[in-house]
């Protein structure tokens, strides 16, 4: 949304309408280049080109999603350090605090570089598309104008993986009392991609506020349509904690109480290998009590617990689909080409 927003209105901002988006593989070349050839004096940051090129993509994106720019970075760093020095005595903790300021306002001058850089290519990447999708949206009322008479109604799902520029992007098109409407859920902790705030979610009915004036109002979905209620019981305990710092978000109940309620299963193994064992041979148990392979289901918290799941089951003669893409790379037969390509591009791998 924001990459058509600058196709149509970049001009608005000097953003060229016709800049191409880099992939991960080109912003990382692009990064990687600026690095070695910059004239500043990368020493003091104590890593190698890989690693200073890591740390300039995340704070680039990092300052792009939280609307901040680097001088403004390096002004903040810069009184920290000098409150700090100021300090008749300075905790241990607050002079590394300090230690990481200086390698941050190096860092951001090199930040302006990567994106001069980018201008001078015309190119942006995905967390550019951010920042000058919230500039127009702040700086050019016309635009909002013209997309709330497009869009009469809005609906935004999965709110809670919004950043602050996602944010500011969506109030300043469609902020004050535009219909808008939010789903997400503050429970689901994985508010680090991207940039993204849990904030957003909980200050939403003051973020688009009605023109009237107060709060929007809040529809708890507390129905589970899925699960049976021994699962959403359990479900609800484990989430307890987490819940009251969000008492706005209701414990789920079944929508239908005559739903089967479902059986929960706890087992704890002394080591990492039975665990496996353990889950194939139910598995197993669930197959020969009649239930086809196709109706049972296995979740893993990691990719890396794919093999030897699937080593397991295999053992067993268990017929299994891996889904995504981590469960197709540890398909053992495709694990293979991945190899013989990995050689053909470098020898030494």
């Amino acid at each position: 949304f924001a990459g058509r927003l600058l196709s149509e209105h970049g001009l608005r901002i000097g953003v060229e309408p016709q800049a191409r988006l880099l992939g991960e593989a080109a912003s990382y070349q692009l990064a990687h280049r600026v690095v070695v050839r910059t004239r500043r004096d990368l020493v003091p940051l104590g890593k190698g080109v890989g690693g200073v090129v890591g740390v300039l993509r995340a704070l680039d994106g990092e300052l792009a999603e939280h609307c901040v720019e680097p001088a403004a970075l390096r002004a903040w760093d810069e009184q920290f350090i000098a409150d700090v020095e100021a300090q008749a005595k300075i905790m241990a903790g607050a002079r590394d605090a300090a230690a990481v300021s200086r390698k941050r306002i190096e860092l951001a001058h090199l930040v302006e570089e990567y994106r001069a850089e980018r201008r001078r290519l015309d190119v942006v990447d995905f967390s550019d598309q951010m920042r000058f999708g919230a500039r127009l949206a702040e700086e050019c009322p016309e635009v909002g104008a013209a997309l709330r008479e497009q869009f009469a109604v809005v609906l935004l799902d999965e709110y809670q993986d919004t950043s602050v520029a996602q944010r500011r992007l969506l109030t300043g098109l469609f902020g004050g009392g535009h219909p808008v409407t939010a789903v997400g859920d503050p429970l689901q902790a994985i508010y680090g991609w991207r940039g993204a705030s849990v904030a957003n979610i909980t200050d939403f009915p003051v973020h688009f506020a009605p023109a009237s004036g107060g709060r929007a109002p809040v529809l708890p979905l507390a129905e589970n349509r899925r699960s049976g209620s021994n699962v959403l019981d359990s479900a609800n305990l484990v989430a307890a904690d987490l819940r009251a710092l969000h008492p706005e978000v209701a414990a789920l109940v079944a929508a239908d109480p005559d739903k089967p309620p479902g059986a929960v299963r706890l087992a704890l193994h002394p080591t990492y290998a039975e665990e496996i064992d353990w889950l194939a041979d139910q598995v197993v148990g669930e197959i020969a009590a009649g239930t086809a392979p196709g109706d049972v289901a296995l979740l893993v918290r990691a990719g890396s617990d794919l093999p030897p799941v699937m080593a397991a089951l295999a053992d067993r003669g268990v017929p299994f689909e891996v889904r995504g893409v981590d469960g197709l790379l540890a398909v053992p037969e495709v694990a293979e080409v991945l190899a013989v390509l990995d050689v053909l591009h470098d020898s030494t791998a």
